[in-house]
């Protein structure tokens, strides 16, 4: 099965920040009941992404990186807002043209998605994302864990 997160996922997503994304992903599992639908391992050996469920709701772990930090914040950010939209490169034109805080100008993903980031007034992080192609998890680096995901 392809890799498709805009059929099945909730139009906006919660991803939250975490240093180790495998403990957390084995505590919400263990302690909230949540089931990991799927898994990234990084270059260095650490879990960098998953996706999880509970009761049709949708969460993502992620370790992060620079684009997720606004250093005048200062603190670590614990979260990020996933936006599903129509067209990514419309909705990108529409946020500079207003005067966004780009963090990241739109591109292609290698599992299949095409995404930009922005900063919103008060310096959270949004990514907005576009399902360009179906990609199978094992194409980009990523395992299945639930053999019906997605």
């Amino acid at each position: 099965m392809s890799y498709n997160p805009a059929e099945g996922f909730p139009q906006v997503c919660p991803a939250l920040l975490y240093e180790d994304v495998d403990a957390a992903a084995e505590w919400l599992s263990r302690v909230f009941g949540y089931r990991e639908l799927l898994r990234w391992v990084g270059p260095d050996g650490r879990m960098g992404h998953a996706d999880m469920e509970l009761e049709g709701g949708i969460i993502m772990l992620d370790a992060g990186g620079q684009g997720y930090r606004n250093p005048e914040q200062g603190a670590q950010p614990s979260a990020y807002i996933v936006v599903w939209v129509e067209d990514v490169d419309a909705h990108f034109e529409r946020v500079r043209a207003a005067g966004g805080a780009i963090i990241e100008e739109p591109g292609d993903r290698p599992w299949g998605l095409r995404q930009y980031m922005v900063r919103d007034l008060e310096g959270h992080t949004w990514e907005f994302t576009q399902h360009i192609r179906n990609v199978q998890p094992e194409d980009w680096g990523a395992e299945a864990v639930d053999p019906a995901y997605p």
